[in-house]
Formats: structure tokens, C-alpha cells, sequence
């Protein structure tokens, strides 16, 4: 019998219910909920050898000698490996990511020495704690040094202890500030945040016929592909890596060293080879948010009307650079935030220590940043007694508006307007006075509100490109393979509704696949809220392809007779791909400078309202509520947008109240989840998300990225909530119970004994 789904009329009619606008579970939410689901850390092979790391327990020292002989002789063990044994012991082409493996000199506790290969994982590790090391210890650079003579003393690389700098600025800004009727300034320090994904790293890998295959969480599988041929002299062709499933990253699998351990290990040994690193390994190795130390001046007039924003920014990146660079790029084009000022000036530095390996992670570098800007302004109207919502409205860049500090015009998808007046309208906002009339006893009500913008991409003259590849067998079935890949957002879920609507076709005729690099076109990183915006863009345009095809065959006859006919004339395959636009108009960036800047054509947005309580006497704060509006052009299925809303102001939570990875003189305090305080379900407020209506018109069916930008105005908000309730505007995240009570009785005239 034929369904009516199998025949070209019905495809060739628009679906009575359009998959795209409709909240549809992930397909395999049911495993996933079950834990039925088989993640890549649960892959096993026959003959398969586990493997262990031993790693550095000083935070910088060289390597006088690694002696490896009481793990070679460890009954079970099948090979013990260091950095001798790596072909090109780099992590990628630049010497500033560090090596595969320590051979000279250690820069972090935790650095990766030997790799150990067993019959079993507690042979293992035995093993890999049997390898002695004689440490020539050095200096210790505890934090950020960028002052000439500092950086002399103790030097992190050849180059000195500075990363990397940008600077740009537009007007005048110091005459801006010397005529201003308001200067606020804010002095902030922002913390090492630690991604705290459920699946730590880990996989397997396996060598074949002189190929690897690397089964491992990966957010650019195409990067870590690139890395493991660097790193064994191998062509790329010959390294396959299959990243999914995974249980979730955050920004941690961009810079995730693992997937070169698996390869490596597979490779000598000729063996399938599985690694899972423990939580304290991730904790004290794994990279983390960059800490930050940031001054923000804003210039205002008497009606609130902003005439400068002036931005200082230090981040420490911790031994080896990795995403450093990028990330403090990414911070200075949102340092002014989706505001409009004549005047505004960035000063960044990216600089060495032996604390923890910085990397990418979730809003990558704007939450810094955007802090203490949100926290100016704030601060400003209430010393001008305006409504901060009005304040900021009347600042905001609107759609085709120029870029304060860049100059280059923002596109016509823009909604800041219309996001902040969805929060200011929520009776959260427009009932505060009421909220903070009713507090009681010690415990003091607040409402705070803020704004921030994320670019959605790498940004302009960075070549950024998604692509997918498309398969019609001769019964129709439709195969999709695509990419950017998915780190536990299941984002071919929203894929096969893009392209279940191009076709006109029913979902369940579409099957997606992500993350094989042999399979999928590269397609770079799913970072940047570029996912579904380009992977989208990508599947939208491939399966369009595809459209014109089958219309061109005629309408009404049934999808298998047409599928045959295109597969017998060679037409059943079909490749798109979707580059990022660039800006039109760079404004006032060199056009030979674009990349190194990479503003971005398209940008995200959130602004969001917390309503929380503050004792006085302790310093506790409890959350009540969190209003998040954000702005993600059409929402492909808004049930998963509002998910990674959710999930993006709960990590704000984090950030703003509780998560700080601290190490003294570059020795971990933290070391896991026992001293490391994530919110729990307790700790987290009902949140309630309002999808702001917009089109991007460059977006597939009218989408852009969001996923990132809902992080950033978290702790600004609840900054200012804390501000409104007690006078105290907290300038050092997390605000923990102890800092808070310490402000407290400062405001108070007490000193602290």
C-alpha cells in the first residue's frame, strides 16, 4: 500500500503543519532520559588496552629526566610513551598550544608527561603512578604579568609573557571623559569558570591499513583531526574522527588534547585503545573560562545620553595560548555592547602564568567584559535617578546602526530594541518597587535588568564556511550528512526540520548525520552560536538543490519513481555550501586587518531581569526569578531555544554566585567537585524565557545563533539586583556569601577585624 507521504504531490505542497516554528524532541531523547543511549567514553573493542596519564605535580620546573622503566616492567602493561615518541610533538603548528607530551619543561600541574597503555584500566594507572620524574623547579608566574621588567624575570616563553594585545578606539575618548557631567567607573575580576560537562573527555581509538579512526567528543572534529596528523606525521585523509554522541562540552572539546592521546596510543601500539579522563583529572588539567581583570569607564550626560565607553581588559590564559587571542578579539568588539557612542577605546592583554590552560568557553570572552559595562550602566542610572531599562534604551544601536568602536554597519536582524523592552515589560521590571516594598527582617529585595549582544560566526574576514552533503536512494530516503556537529544540543534534530520544510517532505523520510569527519564536509566548530545558523544555512541550501530537481522532474508523481530516475542519471547526490557573510562595509577597520579583528555581520541578543533577596547579615542572596527575552530571529524549535536558554542562564547563575577555580602560587585549591559549588536545582530559579519575534534574513528560514549570547547578562543582572537591595554593587565575581558580607559591613563602617 502507498502512503500519501511517498508521492511528489504531497511534497510538493507546503506541509498543514511546517516542521520549522515546532518544538520537536531531540531523536534520541528517549535514550538519552533512559540512559540507553551509548555515548563515545562507552565505546569497547575486542583486544582493547586502556590507557592513564601521568601529568606534572609542579606548576613550573624542567624535566631533568622521566624514568619510565618501573612502568614498563608492570605486568600488563603494553607500552609507556613520552615525548621522544611523538613524531611532531606539537599541539598544532604554533609552538604557544604546547606540546603533546612535556619533554623539557613543565608550565601547569596537571600537564600531560606519559602516556601508559595496560591490559586494564587499574594496571593502568598503577602504572602511569609508577613513572618518576626529577623536577628542577622554577619561578612561579602566579598571574598576568605585563609590565617590561616582570615579564624579564620570569619568562613563560621566548617571547615573553604576553600572548597577545589589541587596541582600537574611535573619537576622543579621554576628552569625552574630561567633559563629562557623569563618570562611572567599574573595576571588576572575573574568575575561572570550569565547564563541568556531565561526559569528561575521553573515547577510543583504533589503527587500521595505516589509518587511525578516533571516536571522541569533538566540537571541531575537523581542527582534531588537522591536530592528530600534525602530531603523527600522517596525512589527514588517514585520520578519521567520529565525535558523537557526547554529553555535552560548552567550549571545553575545542581545546581538548585527548583525541591526539587516543591517536597516539592506537598508533604504537596497533591496538583499539579506550582513555576517560576522572574528574579531577579534567578539573585540574582541563581548560577553564579565562580569568579577567577589566576596567570600564562610561562618560554620560545629564539625560543619560552616553559620550564614551572606555574599556581595559587583562586575561590571564594560563600557560599556553590555545583560543587566548581569539578570545580577547571577541571581547573587544563586544566591549561596547549594543550601545551607540561617539567615542569608545579598548586596551586588551592576553598573558602567560603557570595557573590553569584557559580556553574557549560558552560566551568567550563577552561575559568579562560585558560585566562591568552592564554594571556602569546600571550604576550610572541610579545616580541619575532614570530607569536603567530607560537608560539603556536610550543608547541602543539600532538596525543598521554603525559599531562604536569597529564603525561598521550592523544588519537589518538586529533587535536590541526590541529584546529590551520585551524584559522591561515583564512585571518583574515594571513591579519592582512593589517587590523590593515587601522585604522582611534582614533579607533585603532587588530587581535587577541587563543587556548584551554576541556575534553570531567567527566573525568577518575569518573565511568562515558550513557545508552538507546530500544522498536520495532509489526509495526515497534522504540522507543528510552535515555540519557544524553537535555537542549534546542535538542540532540535527532542528537540521532535519530545515530540510524536512525545503523539501516538502515528511521528517521521518530525512535522516541526519553529524560528526564523522570522513562522511561529513568540514565545517568547522560549533562554537560562536554558529550551528544552527550556518549548519542550517548549509542544509537549507543542499536540499534546495535537491527541490529544483524534483520540481523539474513534474509534480504529482511518487518521490520513489523520481528518486530512481535521479539515481540512474548520476543526479542523486548532491554537495551546498554556506559561507558566513562578511561585513559590507568595514567602516573604520583597515580592509588588510579585517580578519585580525573579524567584526561580525550578524549579531544575537538577551536581556534579562533577576529578581532575588539579599541578607544583611549573612550575606546569602536567594534567587526568585529570572526573566530571559532573547532574540534568535525565528526559532527553529523553540522548545530546544528555550532548553539552551535555560541551560545558558543557569551557567550564568554559576558565574555570577558560585564557580571560581582558584589556584595558589599555580597549585590547584580546586581539584573537583567536592570544592568546586555548581548550582544545583536548588540553587536555580524558575526561569522564564520569552522569544523575542525577528527574521534574520541570512539565517535559514530566518534564524541566527543564541546559545551563547544567554550567558553573558546573567551576572550583570544579578549584580544590579544586589546593588538595588543593598547599596552594594559587587564588582568580584562569584559573589560569594563571605565577599558579599565583607561589602556589607564596609558600607556599614565596619572594619573587618
Amino acid at each position: 500500500m502507498t502512503t500519501p507521504d511517498t508521492t511528489h504531490a504531497a511534497r510538493t505542497s507546503t506541509p498543514a503543519v511546517p516542521m520549522v516554528g515546532r518544538s520537536v524532541p531531540a531523536d534520541d531523547a528517549g535514550a538519552i532520559v533512559s540512559g540507553a543511549l551509548s555515548y563515545v567514553t562507552d565505546r569497547r573493542a575486542s583486544g582493547m588496552v586502556w590507557a592513564a596519564v601521568h601529568r606534572s605535580v609542579h606548576p613550573h620546573a624542567h624535566l631533568r629526566s622521566v624514568d619510565t622503566s618501573r612502568a614498563v616492567a608492570e605486568s600488563g602493561v603494553i607500552a609507556v610513551l613520552t615525548g621522544v615518541d611523538v613524531p611532531n610533538n606539537h599541539l598544532g603548528s604554533d609552538p604557544a598550544n604546547g606540546p603533546v607530551l612535556a619533554d623539557q619543561v613543565v608550565r601547569q600541574v596537571g600537564e600531560a608527561i606519559a602516556l601508559v597503555a595496560a591490559v586494564d584500566e587499574a594496571t593502568a594507572r598503577r602504572a602511569a603512578a609508577l613513572i618518576q620524574v626529577e623536577y628542577e623547579p622554577l619561578p612561579v608566574v602566579s598571574g598576568p604579568v605585563t609590565a617590561p621588567d616582570e615579564v624579564a624575570s620570569v619568562s613563560l616563553h621566548p617571547g615573553g609573557n604576553v600572548a597577545g594585545t589589541i587596541g582600537f578606539r574611535s573619537g576622543d575618548v579621554d576628552a569625552a571623559l574630561g567633559t563629562a557631567e557623569l563618570v562611572v567607573e567599574m573595576d571588576t575580576v572575573t574568575s575561572a569558570q570550569e565547564h563541568v560537562a556531565i561526559e569528561t573527555p575521553g573515547g577510543m581509538a583504533e589503527w587500521d591499513l595505516g589509518k587511525v579512526t578516533i571516536w571522541c567528543g569533538s566540537q571541531n572534529p575537523g581542527l582534531h583531526r588537522r591536530l592528530v596528523a600534525h602530531a603523527l606525521g600522517l596525512d589527514a585523509d588517514d585520520v578519521r574522527l567520529i565525535s558523537n554522541p557526547v554529553g555535552g562540552a560548552f567550549g571545553s572539546r575545542n581545546d581538548d588534547p585527548v583525541p591526539v592521546y587516543l591517536a597516539l596510543l592506537a598508533w604504537h601500539t596497533r591496538r583499539p585503545v579506550h582513555l576517560h579522563l576522572s574528574r579531577e583529572e579534567t578539573t585540574v588539567a582541563g581548560p577553564k573560562r579565562h580569568p579577567y581583570r577589566t576596567r570600564v569607564r562610561i562618560a554620560v550626560d545629564g539625560a543619560g545620553m552616553l559620550s564614551a565607553i572606555d574599556s581595559r581588559a587583562i586575561a590571564d590564559t594560563g600557560p599556553y595560548v590555545t583560543s587566548g587571542r581569539y578570545v580577547l578579539k571577541t571581547s573587544a568588539e563586544m566591549s561596547v555592547g549594543p550601545y551607540a557612542t561617539p567615542n569608545a577605546r579598548f586596551d586588551g592583554t592576553v598573558a602567560y602564568s603557570n595557573n590553569a590552560n584557559a580556553g574557549a568557553f560558552r560566551g568567550f570572552g563577552v561575559p568579562q567584559v560585558a560585566f562591568g559595562l552592564e554594571l556602569a550602566m546600571s550604576r550610572a542610572a541610579e545616580r541619575l535617578r532614570l530607569d536603567p531599562a530607560e537608560l539603556r534604551r536610550r543608547n541602543l544601536l539600532r538596525a543598521g546602526g554603525r559599531h562604536s568602536l569597529y564603525g561598521h554597519p550592523v544588519g537589518h536582524g538586529f533587535r536590541a530594541v526590541e529584546t529590551l523592552d520585551a524584559a522591561a515589560e515583564h512585571p518583574f521590571w515594571r513591579e519592582r518597587e512593589a517587590w523590593a516594598a515587601g522585604s522582611v527582617g534582614p533579607w533585603r529585595r532587588g530587581t535587577g535588568i541587563a543587556l548584551a549582544i554576541k556575534g553570531v560566526g567567527m566573525g568577518s574576514g575569518r573565511g568562515d564556511i558550513a557545508r552538507a552533503r546530500l544522498i536520495v536512494a532509489t526509495d526515497g530516503q534522504i540522507n543528510i550528512w552535515a555540519g557544524p556537529n553537535h555537542t549534546g544540543q542535538a542540532i540535527e534534530t532542528s537540521y532535519r526540520q530545515v530540510a524536512a520544510d525545503v523539501l516538502g517532505l515528511p521528517a521521518d523520510r530525512i535522516r541526519v548525520h553529524v560528526g564523522d569527519t570522513e562522511l561529513v564536509p568540514e565545517s568547522g566548530a560549533t562554537a560562536a552560536s554558529r550551528s544552527m545558523y550556518a549548519g542550517g544555512a548549509a542544509v537549507e541550501r543542499v536540499c534546495a538543490q535537491l527541490r529544483a530537481a524534483l520540481d523539474e522532474a513534474g509534480a504529482g508523481r511518487p518521490l520513489q519513481e523520481v528518486a530512481a530516475e535521479l539515481v540512474a542519471a548520476g543526479r542523486a547526490e548532491y554537495e551546498a555550501e554556506f559561507p558566513l557573510p562578511d561585513v559590507a562595509d568595514p567602516g573604520r577597520i583597515p580592509p588588510e586587518a579585517l580578519a585580525e579583528y573579524a567584526p561580525h555581520a550578524v549579531y544575537g541578543c538577551s536581556a534579562q531581569v533577576v529578581r532575588l533577596e539579599v541578607n544583611r547579615l549573612t550575606g546569602e542572596v536567594r534567587l526568585h526569578g529570572v526573566v530571559c527575552a532573547v532574540d534568535a530571529g525565528v526559532a527553529i524549535n523553540p522548545g530546544a531555544t528555550i532548553g539552551q536558554a535555560e541551560g545558558g542562564v543557569a551557567q550564568g547563575i554559576g558565574f555570577a554566585l558560585f564557580e571560581e577555580y582558584r589556584v595558589h602560587e599555580g597549585r590547584p585549591v580546586t581539584t573537583g567537585l567536592e570544592n568546586y559549588l555548581v548550582p544545583t536545582a536548588v540553587d536555580t530559579p524558575p526561569i522564564e524565557t520569552i522569544l523575542v519575534p525577528g527574521y534574520e534574513g541570512t539565517g535559514p528560514f530566518g534564524a541566527k545563533g543564541m546559545s551563547e549570547v544567554v550567558v553573558v547578562p546573567t551576572a550583570p543582572a544579578i549584580a544590579a539586583a544586589i546593588g538595588a537591595a543593598t547599596g552594594v554593587w559587587p564588582q568580584h565575581l562569584p559573589v560569594t556569601p563571605e565577599r558579599l558580607w565583607t561589602a556589607l559591613r564596609a558600607a556599614d563602617g565596619v572594619v573587618a577585624a
